[in-house]
């Protein structure tokens, strides 16, 4: 049997209004197209429930809330804080038929990104049901899709042609960066454990630079300073530097109270 995990997660989509968010939604959530513009007004959140493995032993059971944008720039520019804010993924969405909602992605994408921070990033060009009248040519949609380091693909939400496909990639790329987040913060807790466990037993004394290595060995620079630093902000360590390039660390009693508690492991 699988070991199942749960997780919430939120994906934002974004473009230019009559490109086809709500529709695609529709389709994904419902398996149902309806044949007239679908109007947002403000935003909607649609939620599905997905099974995603990850590996071969592992079923990520995914609550998955899509929140589809209003397509007027302005409404875009006041509610964007609060949109983006938590979205693990982003779906720029534009019309085959339409110039304009390719480039308007040039403005969409980079405000998305720089609330959401470094999430995975899909384009999908809609509409592939009106390849007879297609505005954008091959190079153009890969132009705009390196630009954000974004593969694309083109759906149709009339017919549901490679719309599962885009949500589903999504969510499985929503996953792995979940593991891997886990795994990059485990490495960081488990050097924390050690630098305030080492530290506690050398008292006031302290621990120079080079002493670091002689007893933590493999240990990167930078990931000793990235540490330690982290520990002084939190009131843990205290660092001594000795000129620029060296330094000695002593533990504070907060630190010696934090080492006593760091041996408890992750919990599930």
């Amino acid at each position: 049997m699988p070991t199942i995990r749960h997780m919430k997660a939120k994906l934002a989509l974004m473009g230019e209004g009559g490109v086809g968010k709500t529709s695609l939604i529709r389709r994904f959530v419902l398996n149902e197209y309806q044949d007239t513009y679908l109007h947002t007004v403000g935003t909607k959140v649609s939620k599905i429930e997905l099974t995603v493995p990850y590996g071969t032993d592992i079923e990520v059971q995914m609550d998955l809330s899509i929140f589809d944008i209003m397509g007027q720039r302005g409404f875009k520019d006041l509610v964007r804080e609060t949109y983006y804010h938590g979205a693990q993924a982003l779906m720029g969405v534009c019309d085959i038929t339409r110039m304009d909602s390719l480039y308007a992605l040039n403005e969409w994408l980079p405000s998305a990104l720089e609330i959401a921070g470094d999430v995975p990033v899909y384009l999908v060009i809609n509409k592939k049901d009106l390849m007879d009248r297609r505005a954008l040519t091959d190079e153009e949609i890969h132009k705009v899709a390196e630009s954000f380091g974004a593969p694309f693909v083109m759906t149709s939400a009339r017919t549901g042609e490679f719309v599962d496909d885009v949500f589903n990639a999504l969510a499985i790329e929503i996953v792995d960066c979940a593991f891997r987040q886990e795994k990059a913060r485990a490495v960081e807790r488990g050097l924390r454990e050690k630098l305030l466990l080492v530290l506690s037993k050398r008292g006031t004394m302290g621990l120079k630079k080079s002493q670091f290595f002689e007893i933590l060995r493999g240990l990167n620079f930078d990931d000793l300073q990235s540490e330690l630093t982290r520990l002084e902000g939190e009131g843990l360590v205290s660092l001594h530097w000795h000129g620029a390039a060296d330094f000695t660390a002593i533990i504070t009693s907060r630190g010696v109270e934090e080492s006593k508690g760091s041996s408890s492991g992750w919990e599930e």
